[in-house]
């Protein structure tokens, strides 16, 4: 929580002030694909893009009502093809195709952007949340948890 919420938090009040001062400026904060559906692996980073989450849209709503010309925006990436990840053998998104959808966004004013399979992963869980749930939590992380 640290870093994934409180960190954001911190560096956006940092620059807040400087940030309303200009005629065109942003606020991105990257959420994740987690924040639509929990894993039972990753519960506490979950748990942390949830509640990045909703400040995103509880700050964007609150720099509206004041007539603030601060945009926020919200990037929802799925996995992504990085050193971290490079042991996981899960289906992952390049860092390129991640960046050309965060710039499709933006060019947009898309205030949520959803990359890849989060699209997806999105759409099914507003139908089908139980197996939204399954997709992301498979047999066998239902496994390595029991093991």
């Amino acid at each position: 929580m640290n870093i994934n919420y409180l960190g954001v938090i911190r560096l956006n009040n940092l620059f807040l002030e400087m940030l309303k001062a200009r005629n065109e400026t942003a606020i991105i904060n990257t959420t994740y694909i987690l924040s639509i559906v929990p894993s039972l692996l990753e519960a506490t980073y979950s748990s942390s893009k949830v509640a990045l989450a909703f400040y995103t849209k509880s700050l964007r709503e609150h720099l509206q009502i004041i007539n603030s010309n601060v945009k926020v925006f919200e990037l929802l990436p799925p996995l992504v093809a990085t050193e971290m990840t490079a042991s996981r053998n899960d289906k992952k998104t390049s860092t390129e195709r991640l960046v050309k959808g965060l710039i499709a966004g933006l060019k947009k004013d898309q205030f949520t952007i959803r990359v890849g399979d989060t699209k997806l992963v999105y759409i099914l869980n507003r139908f089908f949340p139980k197996l939204t749930f399954g997709l992301i939590n498979p047999e066998k992380d239902r496994q390595f948890l029991n093991s």
